[in-house]
């Protein structure tokens, strides 16, 4: 059982490396950095929503009413990682 565990952790490695590498490539495309910004805009959007649907706690931003200004801080965060990325 443990080998198999161990397989499927390795495994599961593996693929977030390729996954990640792809991404990488996919982000010096032309239209990759607007594609990824998107994104990551939807996948916070998302986080907030499932972070609903799994507890009782939550800790939100204080403009959950307007999606929109969510999407803006998502894509401030993302943009100040790639101004850190090019110096």
């Amino acid at each position: 059982k443990a080998e198999g565990e161990a397989k499927a952790i390795l495994m599961k490695a593996e693929a977030t490396s390729k996954a990640v590498r792809l991404l990488a490539e996919a982000i010096e495309e032309d239209g990759g950095e607007e594609a990824i910004s998107l994104r990551v805009a939807e996948q916070y959007v998302e986080a907030f929503g499932n972070l609903a649907k799994e507890g009782t706690t939550m800790l939100l931003p204080s403009n959950t009413a307007d999606p929109g200004s969510m999407v803006a801080q998502a894509m401030t965060i993302y943009s100040k990682i790639l101004e850190k990325k090019k110096d």
